[in-house]
């Protein structure tokens, strides 16, 4: 679908010195800014928030053959650093390898000084001819005096959609559209028209999520009474069980249909997601993990200040939480069993006995990573949190290599790894919202919680292509604000 009201938007957007625009999921936002950057004029500096984002503008703009003497993309915050870093002493940085929120406020705010200060402005005038800045929805308030101030040097025009604008910012508050973005960057042009559901020739969902969409915006009632073929509601009980129950048949019976599978749930009970997952666990389901994973950290903490029968129990705890089919009692019945002279469980459990006891009695990181893989690969065992998973056991090797002398380091740097390679989602997976943001699916089951608010239901029905499943209480209900 094509849509000649965008056509001039790209000249727009490179003759002003100040812009914004808003684009609706699906409708052409990336195709904008690859478009903006081809006119050319110099090399375009875009940012954006993740690595993931990074590679997929780099990708499109590839894709649609933008020489790159036209652009340079990174993350706002791997910007700042690189910035700040290599002018320590106009910016006051000292942090090299942030960490936490403090360290990447420090980073932010030396990102700020040093901007404000001049000393880099004809750096920066003669690297670019202006900034982009994807998915400015998801900025904070120090990412986006970060923008101010880099637009007092340069031509500044940022996307995004105040409705997707899930972001958690551990109760800073996100920027204000109203009146900040717009006070600074007026908006150009509201994008609306849903090409993606056109491009997969599903006009029906494209049509309904517009008005839709207009609903949420006026904080209307979401209304499945009338809804196409390709949007279903069912009702989800409000008792735990029989509710768990409901989603589990619901995921079966969609299996059946052609393409990838999201079931997008409770925005902040991750273990009632993960839940999910291993009771769908031999069907191939995964959780989807945060990045900064706070299970991956809990666990590594009890592995890294404990040996002998308190690591072990500590492994087992990690083997428990992401994997079903464990049989702890049983192995741990077998392991004292072997302990005394004894064989008991040595069908079930073989050589993992042996390491099992081996662990109990003192033994090091190897024989704690042995034992993780032992069970991981066993015929009974069902993986449904493998990020969570694959990311200890990288830390593991990586300490038992000299990489690494702590195992949370280690698990800092498998993540940051991560950050920077971009994730792989499972075929059939478990998300929450600002998990599943920014990506696409061909099938979704969403499912009702109170914790969803208007812009967490947005996002949701915005994730599949093909065919969205609504699980809810009611057919007409009022999300939170």
């Amino acid at each position: 679908m094509h849509d000649e009201a965008d056509d001039d938007l790209a000249e727009v957007i490179c003759s002003l010195q100040a812009a914004s625009v808003v684009a609706a999921a699906g409708c052409g936002k990336t195709e904008q800014i690859v478009k903006a950057a081809a006119r050319g004029g110099g090399r375009r500096l875009i940012l954006t928030h993740t690595h993931a984002g990074v590679d997929a503008l780099r990708k499109r703009l590839k894709d649609n053959g933008v020489s790159t003497t036209l652009f340079a993309i990174d993350t706002i915050a791997g910007w700042c650093l690189r910035y700040g870093s290599s002018y320590p002493a106009r910016s006051g940085l000292t942090i090299t390898e942030p960490k936490g929120e403090q360290d990447w406020a420090a980073v932010y705010g030396s990102a700020i000084k040093l901007i404000a200060s001049g000393a880099v402005s004809r750096v920066l005038r003669a690297s670019y001819c202006g900034l982009f800045v994807d998915e400015y929805q998801d900025c904070g308030a120090l990412q986006h005096n970060v923008i101010a101030a880099l637009s007092s040097v340069l031509p500044v025009c940022v996307f995004g959609d105040p409705l997707q604008a899930i972001f958690d910012f551990n109760g800073q508050t996100p920027v204000d559209w109203k009146t900040e973005v717009f006070q600074r960057f007026p908006l150009v042009r509201t994008l609306s028209k849903p090409y993606r559901w056109h491009k997969h020739g599903n006009v029906e969902m494209a049509d309904w999520l517009e008005k839709t969409r207009s609903a949420l915006e006026a904080g209307e009632p979401l209304d499945f009474r009338q809804t196409p073929a390709c949007v279903a509601w069912e009702w989800l009980p409000d008792q735990d069980g029989p509710r768990q129950g409901k989603v589990v048949g619901t995921c079966l019976s969609a299996m059946a249909r052609d393409g990838n599978l999201v079931v997008i749930g409770d925005p902040i009970n991750l273990a009632g997601r993960a839940l999910i997952a291993k009771r769908l666990a031999k069907q191939g389901f995964s959780n989807i993990e945060p990045v900064e994973c706070k299970s991956l950290y809990a666990a590594a903490k009890k592995l890294k200040s404990n040996s002998g029968s308190k690591r072990f129990d500590g492994t087992l705890d990690m083997l428990e939480q992401c994997m079903s089919g464990v049989g702890r009692s049983d192995f741990v019945k077998a392991v004292a069993s072997r302990k005394a002279g004894g064989a008991l469980g040595t069908a079930k459990f073989g050589s993992l006995i042996d390491i099992g006891l081996a662990l109990q009695e003192g033994a090091g990181d190897d024989i704690c990573l042995a034992l993780i893989q032992g069970f991981s690969v066993r015929p009974t065992s069902y993986v449904f949190r493998r990020e969570m998973l694959s990311a200890m056991q990288s830390a593991l090797r990586m300490k038992i290599a000299g990489e690494s002398s702590d195992l949370l380091d280690a698990i800092w740097q498998v993540q940051n790894r991560i950050r920077h390679a971009g994730r792989h989602t499972a075929y059939r997976s478990v998300g929450s919202t600002l998990l599943v943001k920014g990506l696409e699916f061909a099938n979704a089951i969403v499912v009702h919680s109170p914790n969803m608010n208007r812009k967490d239901w947005y996002v949701a029905l915005t994730r599949a292509t093909h065919t969205l499943t609504i699980l809810a209480p009611h057919k007409v209900f009022t999300p939170v604000a």
